[in-house]
């Protein structure tokens, strides 16, 4: 039971925790279609080029759907991504 997301990304945001910890947005793009590679490498490259990359996090704009929903209904959500798997997904 619980909320699954699918493997299609809508979105990313990078962002990590200032020293009040209040989340700072690096970057974040949201579309209306499943990323595309050009854009998915885009996202990469700012990543890249980030000079300090300690406790950067990474949250994708997904569809999801919940167990508890009797009629299975899709949404769009915020979901976590672990570091390593955003820089095997996004590194095209």
């Amino acid at each position: 039971m619980g909320i699954y997301a699918s493997n299609k990304i809508y979105g990313i945001t990078i962002y990590n925790f200032n020293d009040d910890d209040i989340s700072n947005t690096l970057y974040e793009e949201k579309y209306c279609e499943i990323m595309s590679h050009e854009q998915m490498r885009e996202a990469y490259l700012f990543y890249d080029l980030l000079h300090d990359k300690k406790d950067i996090r990474i949250k994708i704009y997904t569809e999801c759907t919940n167990t508890l929903n009797k009629n299975n209904s899709v949404m769009l959500y915020w979901h976590p991504m672990p570091l390593n798997v955003f820089l095997e997904k996004f590194n095209v």
